[in-house]
């Protein structure tokens, strides 16, 4: 293809990305500074937050990635037949919100699960076979709160991955119906915000997820995709920055052409564009090293590493500009890490902005 596409990195905890349209210095005015830290930031009290916001105008950051998971902001989302009255309370986001964009930050959300029993298959708070009708009510709402506030949504949480949507010979045809409706809703309610489709894990691994590839060629079997970017999470923990990961339908950060050639090649056969026709932009939204864990990485592995892999991401052909990633920000580690209760279970560790405030070596690092 022709066209330039668009490239972001944005890490789970302190990141950038760049939106690459143009000449290289075209390119560097608009690069990006994410974070995400979910917990701290939308629970901590308002000193707090303000602390933790401060920080991150001190690393330059103008993006800010929350995930809303459907079953925390609900109320009763443990019966198993749908509530007579079904009310949300967004208040920690809300909050959220103002305290960012009094520092002139915009909010990414990812309307995300687990769903509530009485929307899922086995009626239970998950993942399973996800109702489309009450997912699509929970879009509507969200974008309605939000509308005109909120600049970017990506839909659901690596949907190619047995934690997030099962069963997973089912998963495509599910996300399908869940991505096309939040898209024509969004559209309707926030014409202006801007709708990431996949936010897809990398790599298949047994029984537990599914290549990114494959799962977005069965989601367009079931009908033609409109979406205004390509969300991704080409994380690797457990190989070297540099390792190529077999299997042309995995792409990590080294295999990133894998993805970018099957976005070309859908945009030409118009199975996958954005509403003008061309194709999708890419969105790197979870990337990084784990700070603790099975796959620990030590921190002057971090802060070699790190930059690296946002110069791979920068050097993409679907960006532009070495140039671009002066003065970009910092970097943060992975905030997810895979546990041992069953296959695909995941936990959140500390993080974020609390990892900022060390002034470890890594984020240093990434920010020069």
């Amino acid at each position: 293809m022709t066209g330039l596409c668009n490239t972001t990195l944005v890490a789970a905890i302190v990141a950038t990305c760049l939106a690459a349209t143009g000449a290289p210095a075209r390119a560097a005015n608009r690069m990006e500074v994410a974070i995400q830290d979910d917990g701290p930031l939308v629970s901590n009290t308002p000193i707090k937050r303000s602390k933790d916001l401060k920080l991150a105008a001190k690393l330059k950051v103008t993006w800010i990635r929350v995930n809303i998971p459907w079953s925390s902001v609900v109320n009763h989302p443990h019966r198993r037949t749908k509530p007579k009255h079904v009310r949300y309370s967004f208040n920690g986001y809300d909050k959220l919100y103002l305290a960012a964009r009094k520092r002139g930050m915009k909010l990414q959300i990812t309307i995300s699960g687990f769903a509530p029993a009485w929307a899922t298959g086995n009626g239970r708070v998950g993942d399973y076979r996800i109702k489309t009708k009450y997912f699509t009510s929970f879009v509507k709402v969200v974008a309605r709160h939000f509308r005109g506030h909120v600049a970017r949504y990506g839909i659901w949480n690596e949907p190619n991955y047995v934690s997030w949507l099962s069963p997973m010979s089912e998963a495509p045809k599910i996300y399908y119906r869940m991505y096309t409706n939040a898209w024509k809703w969004i559209k309707k309610i926030d014409p202006r915000a801007k709708i990431l489709f996949g936010e897809t894990a990398p790599y298949a691994q047994s029984g537990r997820a599914t290549a990114p590839i494959w799962f977005i060629k069965r989601v367009v079997h079931y009908g033609k995709v409109k979406a205004d970017g390509f969300a991704h999470h080409p994380y690797d923990f457990r190989h070297s920055l540099y390792y190529h990961y077999p299997g042309r339908d995995n792409a990590t950060l080294e295999t990133l052409s894998n993805l970018t050639h099957a976005l070309d090649k859908l945009a030409a056969e118009h199975r996958m564009n954005t509403p003008l026709g061309a194709p999708l932009d890419l969105y790197l939204t979870e990337y990084g090293f784990m700070a603790s864990g099975r796959y620990a990485r030590g921190e002057s592995f971090r802060a070699k590493y790190l930059p690296r892999a946002f110069q791979k991401a920068l050097d993409n052909p679907r960006g532009q500009g070495r140039e671009d990633l002066q003065g970009a920000g910092a970097l943060g580690e992975e905030r997810r890490q895979e546990t041992q209760d069953r296959p695909g279970d995941t936990a959140e560790v500390r993080g974020g902005l609390a990892l900022a405030a060390r002034a470890s070596p890594s984020v240093l690092a990434v920010r020069r």
